[in-house]
This record gives C-alpha cells, structure tokens and sequence, in this order.
C-alpha cells in the first residue's frame, strides 16, 4: 500500500515491518513514543500523546508530523475510538532556560508529560501572564491506589489556587485558578 509522506514530498510504500520492537495493536499499527524513535522513519505508526487536560492516548503518525499549531484527533490504541484532541506543538522542543535553569514554555509543545517544561504558561485569574510550576500542577502523586482516592476525595470540588510566577521561578505575580 503507498501513502504520501507529509513530512518527505514523495510517495513511498508502507510496510508493517517493526524495526524497534514497539507494540501492535490488532491491526498490526505500531504504537509508543517518540522518543524511543531515532528517526522519523522509525516512528510508530501511534504516537503517544496526552491532551491539554490530561487524557492520554494516541495521535497518527501522519498527525504528529504535519504542521504545528493545530488540533488533531486523539485515538485510543485500537486507532479508531476518538477519545479527545491534541494540539500539534513544536517537535523536539528544546526549551528556554530562566537563570536558574528551569526550562519554560508551553505544556502544548511537549511531546510527552516528560518532557513538558518545569515552568508552564499560564494567565493567572486577573489575565497576568507567567508561569505554574508543573510541581505545583501535578499535585501530590499517590503511592497506592487507596492514597490516590484519599488525595483524590480531598480535594476542593471548586479547584485551587497555584502560585503565578515570573520567568525566574522565584517571584510570584499572580495567582492561577486549577480544576
């Protein structure tokens, strides 16, 4: 079967063979991360991707790399069920550092939750613009099952308030309201 390559302007025959030993799923699609891929050829034919608000799933190869700056279908692993969107960032981000060395910037951009910045983008609840803390964002994480449905029925149904910081990391500007 051929398709046109996105990314080469040439058309080229597909072929099911799995160089990288990624996982298939029953339609013998490859899927994993990006990261485990050293060329573009040998992506999966599932990339792994998690949405803005934290669903995790999977965008099609030919997805992640079209053009950045779009919202594209999120996939479960069998490649036909929608479960969400993701916004196609930059690849390979390679992040600012402040003076500290935190690096900042966009969650969007990140190709992975490993790979998000420490300092996030944000606009705090007066329209400040800064930064969050993914520490801050991510919250305690759970040990167990049971202390995660302690932390989780702890919570304010209203949100909370996170610290909006300057670039540097250090001084708070503002404050920015989390669900």
């Amino acid at each position: 079967m051929a398709f046109q390559s996105t990314y080469a302007k040439s058309t080229i025959n597909e072929s099911h063979t799995n160089f990288s030993n990624y996982p298939e799923n029953e339609n013998e699609k490859t899927y994993g991360y990006a990261e485990e891929s050293t060329s573009v050829e040998m992506l999966p034919d599932l990339i792994h991707a998690v949405s803005v608000n934290g669903i995790a799933g999977y965008v099609l190869k030919k997805d992640y790399l079209s053009e950045p700056g779009r919202d594209v279908p999120l996939y479960d692993v069998d490649e036909k069920t929608i479960i969400g969107s993701f916004h196609i960032g930059a690849k390979n981000m390679n992040y600012p550092k402040n003076k500290s060395g935190q690096t900042y910037g966009s969650a969007t951009d990140a190709t992975s939750p490993e790979t998000v910045p420490e300092l996030i983008s944000a606009i705090g609840v007066d329209g400040t613009k800064g930064y969050v803390l993914k520490k801050d964002i991510d919250g305690e994480q759970p040990k167990s099952p049971e202390e995660a449905i302690s932390i989780q029925n702890s919570r304010s149904p209203g949100g909370r308030d996170i610290p909006l910081y300057d670039v540097d990391g250090e001084t708070i500007i503002g404050v920015f309201h989390g669900g």
